[in-house]
C-alpha cells in the first residue's frame, strides 16, 4: 500500500490511523523514512506489534490508541527496541498497566499526554567523585531506598542462571506470577501515607521477596539433587529469614511508639498552653492531678467494658450466668459506650475532656437506682424484622469500616453495636439482647432464617451464607414459574403470576415439588429430599355422602391421587438441607479455627492466622500467606474474623487430587 505522507517543519509525520491490519508487512517501507519522528497507528485494531521495531530508530512520538492488544508485555518488549521513543499514546485499563509501562521504558518522558516525573536529577562530576567515598554512599543509602528496573533485571539474570540447571517451564510461569504479585503488593503499600521508615521497610521487603524467589528455586534443585547442600542452605535460609523478620518487627514497632510519643507531645503542649494562659503554679498542679485522675478513670472504664462484653457474649452462647446488681450493670453499660466515647475525648482539649468525664460520673450516680431487666417475648415476625435490621446495619457498617480502613466486627459484636446505636439506654440494650437470644432458641427449629442467624452469631456459619439461602429461595420460585409456564403454555403472563402467588402462599402439587428438586440436585440428594417430603404430603380428602354435581365430579377425577404440600414446609426442607450441607462442608474448618481462637470471640490475629494455615496443611508458600493477609487484614489491625477466613478460603484455590480446588473443599475432604 502507498503510505500517506505530510511534510511539516522538516519533520516527517506519518498518519496510518485506521488503515492497516498488520504492521509487520510495512516495516521495510517504514525503514525508508530516515527522518520519521511521529507515527500515528490509532484505531487499527492491532493485536500485537512486531518483536523488533529497531528500524524505527528515529521515531520519538508513537500513537497506539484504540487497538486490541492482547498481551501488554509483548507490546512493551517491542517498544523497548525503539531507542529514541520519548512520547507514547496507548489505551490502558488500569494504573498498574501505566506503572508497568513507566518502569519498563525508562527513556519515556510523556505517557498519554502526561509528563512522567523524573526523580533523578543530573549529577555533576564533583558530586559523582564524592559519592565514591564509603561514608557518603552509606548516607545516601539511608536517605533514599528504591526498587528500580535495574534491580529487577539483575534479579532476572540471576534467576536465568539458576534456570539453566532446572529447565522447568512451569517454574517460569510461576516466576512471572510471583514477581507481579510482589510488585502489585509493593505498589499498593507505597500509595499509602506511611512514614518514611515504613515505606523503606516495604521496599526492602519487596527486594528480599524477589531474591527469595531465586533462593527457593535453588533450594528446590538441591532438594532433588544435593541432599547435603540442601540441609546446609536451608538452615542458612531460615536463619536469614528469621533475622530479617526480627529487623522488620523492630522497624514496625517504631510506628506504634512514635504514635504514643506524639500523643504525649500533644498532651504536653496542651499542658504548656494552659500554663501560659494561667501561670499560677496551683493551676498547673490541678491540671496535672486531673489528667492523672482521667487516665485512671479511663483504665477503670476499659476494664468494666471488657467484663460487660464478656458477660453478654457468655449469655448469648447459652451459658448460665448470674446478672449483676443494677449498679454494676449500670457501670458496665456505661463502659460499653466508652469505646466510642473515649475516641472522641482524645480529639478534644483537656477542659472539654474533664467536663464530659465528670458529667458521666454524675450520670452513673443518678442512674444507679436498682432496676429489673424486662425480657420481651418476641413473636416470630418481630424477631425476623430485628434480624433484617441487624443485617442491613451490618452491611452498611462493613462498608464504612472498609472506607475508613478499620477492622470488621463479627455479627455478635455488631448486634450489640446496633442495639447501642438504636436504643442508647443501657437497660434497653440488655433487655433486647436477652430477648433476641431467648427468641433464637425458641424459633431456630421452626424457621431456617432464624437458625442461620443463630449459627452466624456462634461463628458456626459464615455471614455470606445468608445470601446463598436467599438465592436458593429465588431459584425455587423461578423453577416453579418455569414449570407452570411449560404446563400451561396458552395462559397469559398475568395468569402464570397469579398461579405462582397461589402456590407460594399456599400449597403446591407433588409433581411440581419433584420437578424442582430434580432440577436443583443430583440423583443422590434428590432421593434423600424426596424421601423426606413423603411425611409432609397432604392426602386428598374423600368425598362426603352427598350427591356431587357434574363439575365437582370432574374436579374430583382431576385431583384423584394428586398429593399436595405446603410451600413453606417445602421451602424449609430445602433450606435446612442446604444449611446441613454447608455445616458438613465447614465442620473440620470450624474445629481447627476454634482451636486457634482461644478466647472464642470469632477473631484471630496474624500469628493465629499463620498457625491456622500450618494446621490446615495445604502447602501455602510465604508469598501466598502474605497475599492472604493483604486480603483479610490489609492494615494490620490483628483482627481477622471467622467469616473473612471462610470467604477467603472459599475463593482461593490450591492443587488437589483432581486439579485445582477450593481450599475449604480440600479441607473438608481430608
Amino acid at each position: 500500500m502507498q503510505l500517506p505522507l505530510i511534510w511539516s517543519s522538516s519533520i516527517f509525520i506519518l498518519n496510518l490511523s485506521r488503515q492497516i491490519q498488520n504492521l509487520e508487512e510495512l516495516m521495510p517501507q517504514l525503514a525508508n523514512f530516515s527522518n520519521l519522528k511521529e507515527l500515528n497507528l490509532n484505531g487499527n485494531r492491532l493485536s500485537n506489534l512486531p518483536d523488533d521495531l529497531g528500524l524505527l530508530d528515529t521515531v520519538e512520538f508513537l500513537c497506539l490508541t484504540n487497538n486490541i492488544f492482547t498481551d501488554l508485555g509483548q507490546v512493551v518488549e517491542a517498544l523497548q527496541t525503539m531507542p529514541n521513543l520519548i512520547q507514547l499514546e496507548i489505551s490502558l485499563s488500569s494504573k498498574e498497566e501505566e506503572q508497568f509501562i513507566i518502569e519498563s521504558l525508562p527513556n519515556l518522558q510523556i505517557l498519554n499526554s502526561q509528563k512522567i516525573n523524573q526523580d533523578q536529577e543530573p549529577v555533576d562530576e564533583t558530586s559523582e567523585q564524592q559519592s565514591q567515598q564509603p561514608s557518603e554512599r552509606s548516607m545516601s543509602a539511608q536517605q533514599e531506598i528504591t526498587l528500580q528496573q535495574y534491580d529487577l533485571e539483575q534479579m532476572a539474570i540471576l534467576y536465568d542462571n539458576i534456570r539453566e540447571y532446572k529447565k522447568d517451564e512451569q517454574d517460569d510461569k510461576l516466576f512471572d506470577q510471583q514477581i507481579r504479585t510482589i510488585m502489585l503488593d509493593l505498589q499498593s503499600k507505597v500509595k499509602q501515607n506511611n512514614p518514611d521508615h515504613l515505606t523503606n521497610l516495604y521496599i526492602l521487603t519487596a527486594k528480599y521477596n524477589l531474591y527469595e524467589i531465586c533462593f527457593k528455586s535453588i533450594l528446590k534443585y538441591f532438594k532433588s539433587n544435593e541432599k547435603k547442600l540442601d540441609l546446609i542452605f536451608t538452615k542458612i535460609h531460615d536463619m536469614h529469614l528469621s533475622i530479617f523478620n526480627d529487623m522488620s518487627n523492630v522497624i514496625q514497632s517504631v510506628k506504634s511508639s512514635s504514635k504514643n510519643t506524639s500523643q504525649l507531645q500533644i498532651n504536653q503542649k496542651q499542658l504548656d498552653l494552659s500554663q501560659q494562659q494561667q501561670p499560677d503554679k496551683s493551676v498547673e498542679n490541678r491540671l496535672r492531678q486531673e489528667l492523672k485522675e482521667l487516665q485512671q478513670i479511663n483504665n477503670e472504664l476499659e476494664n468494666e467494658n471488657k467484663k460487660y462484653l464478656d458477660l453478654l457474649i457468655k449469655h448469648s452462647k447459652g451459658e448460665k450466668v448470674s446478672l449483676p446488681n443494677s449498679e454494676n450493670t449500670q457501670k458496665q453499660s456505661d463502659a460499653y459506650q466508652t469505646q466510642h466515647f473515649t475516641k472522641s475525648l482524645q480529639q478534644q482539649n483537656t477542659q472539654q475532656y474533664n467536663n464530659q468525664i465528670f458529667s458521666s460520673k454524675q450520670s452513673q450516680q443518678v442512674n444507679s437506682i436498682p432496676q429489673q431487666v424486662n425480657v420481651r417475648n418476641l413473636t416470630l415476625k418481630q424477631l425476623k424484622d430485628v434480624i433484617n435490621e441487624i443485617y442491613e446495619s451490618k452491611q452498611k457498617f462493613d462498608q464504612k469500616c472498609s472506607d475508613s480502613k478499620l477492622p470488621r466486627e463479627t455479627m455478635e459484636q455488631h448486634m450489640y453495636t446496633f442495639l447501642n446505636q438504636k436504643y442508647g439506654l443501657k437497660n434497653l440494650i440488655i433487655e433486647w439482647a436477652t430477648s433476641i437470644i431467648n427468641s433464637l432458641k425458641k424459633y431456630s427449629a421452626d424457621d431456617n432464617d432464624i437458625a442461620v442467624f443463630g449459627k452466624i452469631l456462634r461463628n458456626e456459619c459464615d455471614e455470606e451464607f445468608r445470601f446463598v439461602q436467599t438465592q436458593v429461595k429465588n431459584t425455587m420460585q423461578e423453577l416453579l414459574k418455569m414449570y407452570l409456564r411449560g404446563k400451561h403454555p396458552l395462559k397469559h403472563q398475568a395468569e402464570i403470576k397469579e398461579m405462582l402467588n397461589q402456590r407460594i402462599n399456599g400449597q403446591l402439587y407433588e409433581e411440581e415439588a419433584v420437578d424442582i428438586i430434580k432440577y436443583m440436585y443430583n440423583q443422590e440428594d434428590s432421593e434423600l429430599l424426596l424421601d423426606k417430603l413423603k411425611q409432609y404430603y397432604i392426602v386428598p380428602q374423600k368425598p362426603n355422602d352427598r350427591r356431587l354435581t357434574r363439575e365437582e365430579q370432574l374436579m374430583l377425577l382431576q385431583e384423584k391421587d394428586r398429593y399436595k404440600l405446603e410451600y413453606q414446609v417445602f421451602q424449609k426442607i430445602i433450606l435446612d438441607f442446604q444449611l446441613k450441607s454447608h455445616e458438613k462442608y465447614l465442620k473440620k474448618f470450624i474445629v481447627i479455627f476454634k482451636e486457634m481462637d482461644t478466647d472464642l470471640n470469632g477473631i484471630i490475629d496474624e500469628n493465629e492466622f499463620r498457625n491456622l494455615i500450618d494446621v490446615l496443611n495445604f502447602d501455602a508458600e510465604d508469598l501466598d500467606i502474605q497475599r492472604y493477609l493483604n486480603i483479610v487484614d490489609p492494615y494490620s489491625h490483628q483482627q481477622i474474623t471467622f467469616s473473612q477466613c471462610v470467604t477467603l478460603f472459599s475463593s482461593e484455590s490450591v492443587p488437589g487430587s483432581n486439579g485445582q480446588m477450593q481450599i475449604l473443599q480440600r479441607i473438608s475432604e481430608l
